[in-house]
This record gives C-alpha cells, sequence and structure tokens, in this order.
C-alpha cells in the first residue's frame, strides 16, 4: 500500500477504539503507521529490516520508553503491525517475521500502488473515524491534512 492506504487502514482499525482512548493517542499512532516506510528515506532494502514484528516491537518500546503510556505504545503496535499485514496483501515478498524467520511472504492481491485500493481504504478510514469520533468533519479533515 501506499502512505494514504496504509493511514487509512490505521483509522479503520484504530477508530472503533476511540471509545476507549483519547484522540491525540490515536493520531499518534495513525501517524506513526508510515514509520515501515522509513526505509525509503534512509534507502535501505525496502520491507527488509522495517516491515516485520521485531522493527514494530522496538518502535512501541520507545514509544513507552518516552511517553511512560503502555496504551500509547499499544495503539503504535497496532498500527504498524497493520502497516506489515496492509503490505502482505502486495505483490512483493518480505519476511514479516524477520530476524526469527527469513521466509518471505506476499498474497499478491494487488500492486502496493493500486490507486484505487488506496483510496478506497482511506475514504473507509475516513468513514470509520468521523463515524466513531465526536468531532466536525471539517475539523477532521484538516487534522487529516496535517498527516500527510
Amino acid at each position: 500500500m501506499n502512505r494514504l492506504g496504509h493511514i487509512g487502514l490505521a483509522l479503520l482499525i484504530l477508530s472503533p477504539l476511540l471509545a476507549k482512548f483519547d484522540l491525540n493517542s490515536i493520531l499518534i499512532a495513525v501517524a506513526l503507521t508510515i514509520s515501515p516506510d522509513i526505509d525509503l528515506v534512509l534507502r535501505l532494502e525496502h520491507r527488509k529490516y522495517t516491515h516485520n514484528i521485531t522493527f514494530a516491537s522496538l518502535v512501541a518500546i520507545g514509544v513507552f520508553m518516552f511517553s511512560r503510556n503502555f496504551w500509547l505504545a499499544f495503539l503504535v503496535l497496532l498500527s504498524i503491525l497493520a502497516h506489515i499485514i496492509a503490505d502482505l496483501l502486495t505483490l512483493q515478498k518480505f519476511a514479516p517475521l524477520y530476524p526469527f524467520s527469513k521466509k518471505k511472504y506476499a498474497l499478491k492481491l494487488f500492486k502496493s500502488n493500486n490507486t484505487a485500493i488506496n483510496t478506497a481504504v482511506l475514504l473507509l478510514g475516513i468513514a470509520s473515524f468521523a463515524y466513531f469520533s465526536n468531532l466536525d468533519f471539517s475539523a477532521f479533515l484538516r487534522d487529516l491534512t496535517k498527516l500527510i
């Protein structure tokens, strides 16, 4: 998936949790859903070191150490795992259990840059967030543009 698809999926998964968690924690977790793609910025092999449960766990631990908020770290872990699961649906194989297993997987359902799927997932995520939040929808769109 691309950045918008990942944000949409994180919104879709985390929005129902707004009844239990504060808005800022949800938005931080949604923003960190794209953290595995730091490999592109660092020019590392894409999906090798940052698209796995180890990376997700390390980021969540880092968030906990910084914030001392277990639930925020848990939401970040969920959000990054959602990124990894979404990328498993695409064509490119990678090892989500690295370094414990180097076996690569891909369900090959669609290309990661599929505009229709990424847009649909983003719109579903926005709809989910609008449904579960008490925010004015226009305020939400302003907040969303800050993430993008």
